[in-house]
């Protein structure tokens, strides 16, 4: 169940870093939804990186790097029985 739970918001990670590509702006519902639940914990990932004229946001990568790490770590603990 908690590792299911870990693969939805993995899913809903990559959801919102496809959302930022098709709707900069927030404007549809699903991506502000989606949003909703995941930036309060991507934001503690933000790193901002310019590009020529652009930004680059890469904490959604950084989000779903350690996600998978603290995944990895439940499943040794739980599962394994130690790290």
């Amino acid at each position: 169940m908690i590792l299911k739970i870990f693969d939805l918001y993995t899913i809903l990670i990559l959801l919102n870093i496809l959302g930022s590509w098709i709707d900069p702006y927030n404007q549809i519902s699903i991506f502000q939804w989606i949003r909703k639940f995941t930036d309060p914990y991507l934001k503690m990932f933000k790193i901002i990186i310019p590009i020529g004229n652009m930004n680059l946001d890469i904490s959604g990568i950084l989000g779903l790097m350690i996600l998978k790490v603290i995944r990895e770590i439940f499943v040794r603990v739980v599962f394994i029985g130690g790290i």
